[in-house]
């Protein structure tokens, strides 16, 4: 449910800092760069953007962050939601190390911002990916042999079941993966302060500007909203799951999925996770959760196959907390919310030239937090005249998927129920 300030109610609006609102576009104006979206990818974009000198207007349909930016789980990890080992063998070694260096600097950028810019949100290092069975340990444990060999990531660690159970206070996992440099962030405080940041070097940015329409013109295009345009010779599509017909080619790659979100209490000396780290399975439909900075835990993983919401969503959150923290059986859940992200067929992130100088990046299949940091870094080059880093990503098969909504549903069901059953089997 959205609030008058245009937020929807979470634990993330009930703790943000604060923004004042920016303007309304209400008038025709000209810009070197138009970014249609105020999201991760978006404000990243206008910062890189403006230190390399363009002028950059971003817009905004509704509030900053608005959508999955201010509401994600808040995970900001090194990698893709494709599996290390599967990234290697897809790309072969050589591309596969340079796609893996490019998620490492996506949350060296997270550090250099917050240390730049001075943004207050939580950031916390640490994050462990978890087997539940024998398969994800195998799997998990080739992970570990390729990042301390041919990746030279000596950091990761592998933890087993009683490493796990010191730090995190449970015994349902048979190991794990542990990484100190990837870890998790107050989403909405990290985008707000973007978006101030953006601000302060020299970026305009619209609130409550939906765009209307995109035409492509010869040398430049023209975006316009209800009450003004931006004529401008690049532009930046960077909304991710909320594309709404904006551009159909950029809508085949993606497909948008709920997902939901319940935070507890505050828990006090009864944190299980007492080492702050960020924590996730490897199934499918995978468990995420992680402490916050005011001592609750943040729990996410529903799923709805036609992306709607259970009645009791808030409770099978619980339920499945319960599974991996039986001792919280009396804890409450004060906060629950839901959104969308954006997945590919590939689930790697579209980050692509659609023509007409028109970029998208979007899809990044749960990894939001982290890659757009880099997203709005590579794009930024491109725009600039220098693609290198921009084609590791851009040269990525993506499959097609349905743009109208009456194959959407059926496609996104069908996806969810082989996952699930894919889990339950390997389980």
């Amino acid at each position: 449910m959205a609030k008058e300030h245009g937020y929807i109610d979470s634990y993330y609006q009930a703790t943000a800092n604060v923004l004042p609102e920016q303007p309304e576009l209400t008038s025709d104006i000209q810009a070197d760069i138009c970014i249609i979206g105020a999201g991760l990818t978006g404000t990243n974009a206008a910062i890189e953007l403006r230190k390399k000198g363009m002028s950059v207007v971003v817009l905004e349909g509704q509030r900053i962050a608005f959508g999955g930016s201010g509401r994600n789980g808040g995970q900001a990890l090194v990698g893709y939601c494709l599996g290390l080992r599967e990234v290697d063998e897809e790309y072969g070694p050589e591309w596969g190390k340079q796609l893996w260096d490019l998620s490492v600097e996506s949350i060296d950028i997270i550090r250099e911002r917050i240390s730049e810019f001075n943004i207050d949100c939580d950031f916390q290092e640490g994050y462990i990916e978890l087997a539940l069975n024998k398969g994800q340990e195998k799997e998990l444990k080739s992970w570990h042999e390729l990042k301390h060999g041919r990746y030279n990531y000596p950091v990761a660690e592998w933890w087993d079941t009683d490493k796990i159970e010191q730090v995190a206070n449970t015994r349902r996992y048979l190991g794990g993966l542990f990484d100190p440099n990837s870890g998790h962030v107050h989403t909405l405080n990290y985008t707000l302060g973007l978006a101030q940041a953006a601000i302060s070097v020299g970026a305009e940015i619209y609130e409550n500007s939906p765009v209307i329409k995109l035409e492509k013109g010869a040398g430049f295009n023209t975006v316009k909203t209800a009450k003004g345009s931006v004529k401008a010779k690049q532009v930046l599509l960077a909304c991710n799951a909320y594309l709404d017909g904006l551009h159909r080619k950029a809508q085949s790659k993606v497909l948008p999925v709920a997902s939901y979100i319940a935070v507890t209490e505050q828990l006090g000396d009864r944190q299980p996770i007492t080492n702050k780290m960020a924590m996730s399975d490897l199934n499918n439909c995978l468990d995420y959760f992680r402490p916050t900075a005011d001592g609750r835990i943040l729990f996410g993983g529903v799923n709805h196959p036609f992306n709607g919401e259970y009645s009791d969503s808030q409770e099978r959150l619980r339920q499945r907390m319960l599974k991996v923290f039986p001792q919280l059986g009396d804890v409450k859940m004060d906060y629950h919310w839901g959104g969308l992200f954006a997945v590919t067929r590939s689930y790697m992130p579209e980050i692509s030239h659609l023509g007409n100088d028109i970029y998208t990046a979007h899809g990044y299949t749960g990894h939001g937090v982290g890659l757009t940091n880099i997203a709005g870094r590579v794009v930024a080059e491109a725009m600039a005249g220098q693609a290198g880093r921009f084609d590791v990503f851009s040269r990525i098969d993506h499959g097609w998927i349905p743009t109208p909504k009456v194959l959407r549903k059926p496609a996104l069901a069908m996806a969810i129920w082989k996952a699930k059953m894919e889990d339950a089997l390997a389980n």
